[in-house]
């Protein structure tokens, strides 16, 4: 009589991969259920924020105070839980977000993107989307503006004032002034103030012309394309003709398709894990195996004191 061989049904299979005490397939099984776990977690982030990534880390200090290094953020569809609202919008009804006025969006620099930020896996990315303030939306053909906080995030400016530009030059710069105030002399090279570069010059605000509380707007030529002008809190200028990525392209005013969403709340410290996401993906699989050898050798431990036979109730020995 001919043995059978063991059945290779499907049902068969997933017990044997279920009950294995095989260590690769009780590793194989633990990776699994973590993938299983962070799939359903990455599911339910999608179905309520409305977009992907659901959750971004903050890598720079160009936010702070209102976000910190290694804050996690969690992100939603640009008009979930309300219209995306831009500072200058903000301002005029009072509405804060984070520290200041309007709210603070994710978005990717002149639209690139590659495979793995695509799919949200931004640990993996060559480039990663920016975390800045909407400050205003211009349409195609309109100046560009560039604004200036001299107090960055300590402190609010309560308006934006604009600028014009001297003709006067000094030690390559050019001297900035409010519209409505007298043109600068030339000045020294000890004189105080706020300086700046954009990717095709120079500028310079006296002392004299910085006053508390107040902020300024410098317009540029007009734009090739609409889009939001963003800004870090803590960065002196607004990123437009100011930030470079790949290779010194200056970053362009933000299309609404480049926009990943807009911050929703963040979460302390935590964003630290995917900031050091090799680590954390080498400790949990060197834990995942300590904890498998652990368990198997208590299940060894307690099969072996099972062996040992308790003598019977009641029994005794002949002399």
């Amino acid at each position: 009589m001919e043995d059978k061989e063991p059945s290779r049904d499907i049902r068969t299979m997933i017990k044997a991969f279920r009950t294995s005490e095989h260590w690769v397939v009780s590793l194989a099984r633990d990776i699994l259920w973590v993938v299983v776990v962070v799939g359903c977690i990455a599911l339910a982030l999608y179905l309520i924020c409305g977009t992907w990534p659901a959750v971004v880390t903050v890598e720079s200090g160009s936010m702070e105070p209102h976000m910190n290094i290694g804050d996690l953020v969690f992100v939603v569809q640009q008009d979930r839980f309300g219209p995306l609202q831009t500072w200058e919008e903000a301002q005029a009804i009072g509405y804060q977000k984070f520290g200041d006025y309007g709210d603070v969006i994710i978005y990717r620099p002149d639209g690139d993107t590659d495979f793995w930020a695509s799919i949200g896996l931004l640990p993996l990315s060559s480039q990663h989307p920016i975390i800045h303030r909407a400050m205003s939306w211009v349409d195609a053909g309109q100046p560009e503006p560039s604004y200036l906080n001299p107090y960055r995030g300590q402190e609010t400016p309560a308006e934006y004032i604009p600028l014009a530009t001297s003709n006067t030059t000094v030690f390559g710069y050019y001297l900035l002034y409010p519209e409505n105030a007298t043109a600068p002399e030339n000045i020294t090279a000890n004189a105080q103030g706020m300086a700046f570069s954009t990717a095709d010059a120079k500028y310079f605000l006296p002392e004299q012309y910085v006053v508390a509380n107040q902020g300024y707007v410098r317009y540029s030529a007009p734009t090739t394309h609409g889009g939001y002008i963003t800004k870090g809190d803590n960065n002196p200028v607004s990123d437009e003709g100011y930030l470079t990525v790949n290779n010194n392209q200056t970053i362009e005013p933000v299309e609404k398709q480049w926009v990943v969403g807009k911050a929703l709340f963040t979460i302390p410290l935590v964003g630290l894990l995917p900031l050091n996401i090799w680590w954390v993906i080498i400790v949990v699989i060197v834990a995942m195996v300590l904890w498998d050898w652990y368990a198997k050798k208590e299940a060894a431990t307690g099969r072996k004191a099972g062996k040992v036979k308790a003598p019977k109730k009641g029994s005794r020995k002949n002399k």
